[in-house]
Parts: C-alpha cells; sequence; structure tokens
C-alpha cells in the first residue's frame, strides 16, 4: 500500500513541510510548527495538542509521512482539489515553458493568441482565488468573533503582529496591486503562484524589449536618440553565492522601478561563480543619476564581501530605433 504521501493530492503537503522545516533537517518540532501554523485564531497550547495528534510516532518531532497521513484523513471534499492543483502545477508549468521556447518565432496573430489565451487563463485562475479568498476571510473572521480574548477589531488594529491568514492574505493582495517584485518562489503551488506566474509572463511577452536589425540608418548626429548599454561581470566567492544572489535581487527589484531603466537581466554560467548583469537605460545622464544614488551604492558596498576581485563593467550608446516594445 502506497504511503499517504504518496497519494494523489498529498503532494503539495510535501512542500508545506519543506517551507515549515526552517532549519532543514527534514522534521518539525514544535516550534517550527508554531511558527508556521499559527493563524492567529488557535492558542499557543491548542497548537500543541494539534501538534501531538498528528505527532503519532511520539517523537516530539512530526515527519512527512505524519503530516501527509494528518492531511489525507481530513481532506474530504477538498482532496480533489488538491489533486487538480498537482494537474495544473504541471500543466501550466509545461505551457510557460512551451510559451517561452516557441513564442519567438510565432507570427503576430499566433502571438495574439497566445497573449489571450494566457489572460483568460489568469482571469479564470483568479475568479478561483477570489472564491477561496473570500471564503476563507469569512470562516477565519468568524473563529475570531467567536474567541474570548480576541476581537476582530484588536486583529485589525495589530495586523503588523497578526499570523491570521486574513489579515495576510489582505496585504498580499494590498502588495500585488503595488509593485511588480518578483514574489516568492514558495507561493507557486499555489493559486496565488500559479496567478503571478501568468501574470509576469504575459508582462513579459507584451512589453519585451526587441532589437530591430538594421543594415544601414541615415541619421543626423546632433538629433540622434541613444540609449545607454550597461554590462557588469562579477565572479563571486563560493562561500558568497548564496549572499550575493539576495543582493543581487534586492538591486534588481529596486532599479527596475527607477525611471529610465528600459530593461534589466540577469546570467549565470553553468559550473562557474560568474554572472553578468545587463542594463537598459533611456540615456547616459539617466545611468550614471542611477549609478550615484543610494540603490547602487548599497549593492556596491554589499558586493565588497562577496567578490573574488572587483566587478568588470562596460558601457555603449545604442541607438534608441534599434528597440521597440511589443
Amino acid at each position: 500500500m502506497a504511503s499517504a504521501e504518496n497519494e494523489k493530492g498529498l503532494s503539495i503537503f510535501l512542500d508545506v513541510f519543506r517551507r515549515a522545516d526552517k532549519n532543514d533537517d527534514n522534521c518539525l518540532s514544535m516550534d517550527e510548527f508554531r511558527s508556521f501554523f499559527a493563524d492567529g485564531v488557535l492558542e499557543n497550547k491548542e497548537l500543541d495538542e494539534l501538534f501531538h495528534e498528528i505527532d503519532t510516532h511520539n517523537t516530539n518531532n512530526i515527519d512527512t509521512g505524519e503530516l501527509c497521513t494528518y492531511f489525507a484523513e481530513h481532506l474530504g471534499p477538498y482532496k480533489e482539489i488538491f489533486a487538480a492543483m498537482e494537474d495544473l502545477n504541471a500543466s501550466v508549468s509545461a505551457a510557460l515553458v512551451n510559451t517561452s521556447q516557441e513564442y519567438p518565432n510565432k507570427s503576430f496573430q499566433e502571438k495574439f493568441t497566445v497573449r489571450f489565451l494566457l489572460k483568460e487563463i489568469l482571469n479564470q485562475l483568479g475568479s478561483v482565488q477570489r472564491s477561496v479568498d473570500a471564503a476563507s476571510d469569512h470562516l477565519e473572521r468568524d473563529a475570531l468573533s467567536n474567541r474570548q480574548g480576541q476581537t476582530q477589531a484588536f486583529m485589525v488594529d495589530d495586523s503588523s503582529k497578526s499570523n491570521a491568514g486574513w489579515i495576510k492574505r489582505r496585504e498580499r493582495r494590498q502588495f500585488a496591486t503595488q509593485t511588480s517584485i518578483p514574489r516568492d518562489i514558495d507561493a507557486m503551488n499555489t493559486f496565488s503562484g500559479q496567478v503571478l506566474r501568468l501574470q509576469e509572463l504575459v508582462d513579459k511577452l507584451e512589453h519585451k524589449v526587441k532589437i530591430e536589425p538594421i543594415d544601414e540608418e541615415l541619421v543626423m548626429e546632433e538629433k540622434d536618440n541613444l540609449m545607454w548599454l550597461v554590462c557588469r561581470k562579477f565572479s563571486v566567492d563560493e562561500e558568497s553565492d548564496n549572499a550575493f544572489r539576495k543582493s543581487l535581487k534586492t538591486y534588481i527589484e529596486a532599479s527596475s522601478k527607477v525611471d529610465g531603466c528600459t530593461n534589466i537581466s540577469v546570467r549565470s554560467f553553468s559550473g562557474t561563480s560568474q554572472f553578468a548583469l545587463y542594463e537598459i537605460w533611456d540615456s547616459e545622464d539617466t545611468w550614471k543619476g542611477h549609478f550615484g544614488d543610494k540603490i547602487s551604492k548599497t549593492f556596491r558596498h554589499e558586493n565588497v564581501d562577496h567578490l573574488e576581485k572587483p566587478e568588470n563593467m562596460s558601457t555603449m550608446p545604442v541607438p534608441a530605433s534599434w528597440f521597440k516594445t511589443e
């Protein structure tokens, strides 16, 4: 007989376990369980009771089998939903890979169709997400209103310290409307994660910077409109790889929102600790202003401890007429 974690619809709880297991020792301690599953409704003593109910081996730790077995016994009508989500994750991943490979070579009619289909999938997933959010919000608000010593007003006023799921979902929705920063990969096994993945792909397809080949273009030098291409190469100390990646991600997220930044992307090279960062700015002056601001200075200061040698930077002007957005 197959173990619970191998049953259809339960693989998602292996990801739940991975996220809850903060020290990666393949088991959940009481503190890890409390930290991850606290929802702003259950008190610590109730979380402790639940922990011991799941810990059927009585080891004061929960393993993946115990966690999956517990949820397998309590999924009820939601088992079919989680099974469908497994298939959804696989289908979306396959579609995104296929799109990224084949989209550039499609005709403009086919590209329009791909963008339309992605948007419609996005709408359908968003509709499901809103329904689930509304139901979950209602259940958690109702639970809070019936708890002695906890009131809805208190939880709202102290939302910065609350673990209540409905408050965190509200904050995520507000955050999503205010920024285009890439979301945490841990969200990828949820409807929210799939919506975000599709949204980011649609955005990339519709605003992709494209270089148009030109054999010869006659322009007046004084009227030539130039953009600024920057290539920055980094040799990272192997022990600082994670720290550098975190610093680089922060820099990219912040820089991409600066006025005048047309495109920013990074490449890493397999089997090495080499990275190449490419930035396209609408003018040399804009780039120089950014290079001297706090975002760039902080990134360069952090790199002092991460790099094996100073970064290699090169810049060049590129005719703006070579670029267009789709």
